[in-house]
């Protein structure tokens, strides 16, 4: 961004901007980029290519001696994929005003670290959870548009030939947690007719709701297993 010869500000949340100035300071500006998280194998360009396609983009209108009117920003969104706290777009969520105090005071990482004191061990942060939510809010009429470049993460572009597509819906991703309780018993001296297998439990009923979203041309995802010692998972 610096190299674009753009202003460069961070918030507390860790979200970081590049501002080209338009010849116009009042308007709302256009606003492009992506995250540079990501989750495993999402794709070697995933959000990545978002933020360093859009300070390519800047360069070249700078290149061919375009002078904007809005102000044109590049936005570097923190936090965006599912994180350490059990959830993701927590630096989205913040500019937009959706993301409340209580749930973010609520959400620790395993080591029962906040998101607050994770944020100040890295420079950002505030006082507290409300503290950054209020600074990190974004006033309504600062931004008149936003475009985000991003990779397929599918099949569909290739299969058919096509270099870029655009984009009319999204998954709107939401997550859940299952317990599934079962009764332990000797590997070899149970019989099968005794035993309250979790696992099989669990894999049925995972293996039954793929079924119902392959009819329903949904999607569902199995993101973690874990089996505790009173037998549940």
């Amino acid at each position: 961004m610096s190299g674009a010869g753009m202003t460069i500000r961070e918030d507390p949340m860790g979200n970081i901007w590049g501002r080209w100035a338009g010849s116009d300071a009042e308007a709302g500006a256009v606003v492009t980029g992506s995250h540079c998280d990501a989750i495993p194998h999402a794709g070697m360009y995933d959000g990545t290519v978002g933020v360093l396609g859009a300070i390519a983009a800047v360069k070249g209108l700078q290149k061919a001696n375009f002078k904007p009117k809005r102000p044109i920003e590049v936005l570097f969104f923190t936090s965006e994929e599912p994180t350490r706290f059990g959830f993701g777009c927590i630096g989205s969520r913040g500019m937009a005003g959706t993301l409340s105090p209580q749930l973010l005071d609520e959400k620790l990482d395993e080591n029962a670290t906040s998101f607050k004191d994770a944020a100040t061990a890295v420079g950002y942060g505030g006082n507290s959870h409300q503290d950054i939510l209020s600074q990190t809010k974004v006033s309504r009429g600062k931004i008149s548009a936003f475009v985000e470049l991003h990779i397929e993460q599918g099949p569909l572009l290739e299969r058919e030939g096509l270099q870029i597509g655009v984009v009319t819906a999204i998954a709107a991703p939401a997550s859940f947690r299952v317990q599934f309780n079962g009764d332990g018993g000797h590997a070899g001296a149970l019989l099968m007719p005794d035993r309250q297998e979790i696992l099989s439990a669990t894999g049925a009923w995972l293996s039954n709701n793929i079924n119902s979203c392959k009819k329903l041309h949904e999607m569902i995802s199995g993101h973690r297993l874990a089996e505790d010692s009173g037998q549940s998972v």
